[in-house]
């Protein structure tokens, strides 16, 4: 019986660490995709376990950065493992779910870490990547609405697929 017991456990293992692979994917493609200034946002992404914790770490995201989950019957048969978010004050407004007035976009005083996809004006009230090109001194290092493009159109799903396929058991 005992073998059995090892055998189940290691099961689990295996599964959990499919989850924590394709966790560890997904924030780095997030923080890829998304925009890039002085790197908090994209150093924000965390995993949280239902009842396992939330990770903590930056970019790039590796194995040691998603909470290691029980291998108990339990915790393989949850249906949700991870919930990835990102802790970044400005999160809101980093991911295109907000609209807000153009004086809340100020020069920090260096240039963005990524690279620049739009460049031009801001309207008076907009998304942090609604820039009119042209004349300006907006930047923007991620295109607008990229959120939800990483997240319906393919991207994710690559990510995911990616982490499967890269998980082997401990």
């Amino acid at each position: 019986m005992a073998n059995l017991k090892q055998l189940m456990r290691d099961a689990y293992t295996w599964k959990n660490n499919l989850a924590r692979n394709a966790a560890k994917e997904i924030m780095n493609g997030l923080a890829d995709a998304g925009p890039n200034w002085g790197g908090e946002f994209r150093d924000s992404w965390v995993a949280v376990a239902p009842g396992a914790g939330a990770s903590s770490g930056s970019y790039p995201y590796t194995l040691r950065d998603i909470p290691k989950l029980p291998a108990t019957l339990k915790e393989a048969n949850r249906v949700t493992k991870f919930i990835i978010q990102n802790t970044a004050p400005h999160a809101a407004i980093a991911l295109d779910l907000v609209s807000v007035p153009r004086e809340q976009f100020r020069y920090p005083g260096y240039g963005p870490d990524g690279d620049i996809v739009a460049r031009g004006t801001r309207p008076d009230v907009g998304k942090r990547g609604d820039v009119t090109p042209g004349a300006g001194n907006s930047r923007s290092t991620a295109p607008l609405d990229w959120y939800p493009l990483y997240a319906q159109g393919g991207a994710m799903q690559k990510a995911l697929e990616r982490g499967v396929r890269l998980a082997k058991p401990e």
